[in-house]
């Protein structure tokens, strides 16, 4: 006669409910540690040789969510973008209050302001008249930031000289959704390649058949053309110096330099 062997006991509800406890006091542990760490991110900075007026490192942000995104097993992108965006904004107030500038326009667009909230936090969002009001807001305070809508006409404002020392550091939402992104960021975060990033240009025309690079996205802005390249450029380098020196029509312009979005 043989006997097999009783199945393993089905745990209670509170035998569940009581692990669960114990994961989120875990959790909660960590991200206390987590944000005391922040203590030496002010430290650190402090001693940097440069001062830099605002807390945000989008660039090294944009790594943090890469390498989560990536290591998922069965948790959903969009989950832990939001989660550790949160957590972000949180370290960044600790550092220095920041507050976001927008376009009265573009505050009255609920999408636009949930993607805001989503990637921003507790951030204090500020309406002005129009795009150009809020750059000058960011030359103001340089620890702030302006937010546009990518196909708006804000390129006008930018290229006669109101964001000043701003440039686009990030553009919206961090998961990509098409070939271009809603919104972009302006402010004067220093710049970190990521190794995944777009040099975006402003121009008043389309760019030559000929030029070696060809745009990841284009879009108009009033009466200047955007066009994204894949990389890292600066406009004193090849191949923008080249460009603009065989193209001085086109009145060619950095506007920034950002991390691309997240492909899940």
């Amino acid at each position: 006669m043989t006997s097999s062997a009783a199945p393993p006991a089905t745990p209670s509800l509170d035998d569940v409910r009581r692990a669960i406890d114990g994961v989120d006091d875990a959790m909660l542990a960590l991200l206390q540690k987590r944000i005391a760490l922040v203590d030496g991110v002010i430290a650190a900075k402090a001693g940097e040789p440069r001062s830099v007026a605002t807390p945000l490192r989008p660039g090294r942000e944009m790594q943090i969510l890469r390498r989560l995104v990536s290591a998922r097993k069965d948790l959903a992108p969009e989950l832990l973008v939001r989660l550790w965006r949160g957590i972000v904004t949180e370290a960044t107030l600790k550092q220095a209050p920041v507050s976001i500038h927008v376009s009265r326009k573009l505050a009255q667009a609920m999408g636009h302001r949930l993607r805001i909230r989503d990637h921003f936090g507790r951030f204090a969002v500020e309406e002005w008249r129009d795009a150009g009001q809020a750059m000058m807001q960011v030359n103001a305070n340089p620890a702030d930031i302006c937010i546009v809508e990518t196909d708006s006409d804000w390129a006008e404002a930018f290229a006669h000289g109101h964001a000043g020392q701003a440039q686009v550091i990030a553009a919206l939402p961090a998961l990509k959704e098409d070939g271009i992104p809603k919104l972009l960021v302006l402010g004067v975060a220093p710049g970190q390649a990521t190794g995944e990033d777009e040099t975006l240009i402003l121009s008043k025309g389309n760019l030559p058949r000929d030029f070696p690079l060809h745009p990841v996205w284009q879009v108009k802005s009033g009466a200047y053309r955007l066009s994204a390249l894949a990389g890292w450029f600066s406009e004193h380098e090849s191949p923008l110096v080249g460009l603009a020196r065989s193209n001085p029509g086109l009145g060619l312009k950095v506007a920034g330099r950002y991390a691309s979005a997240i492909e899940v």
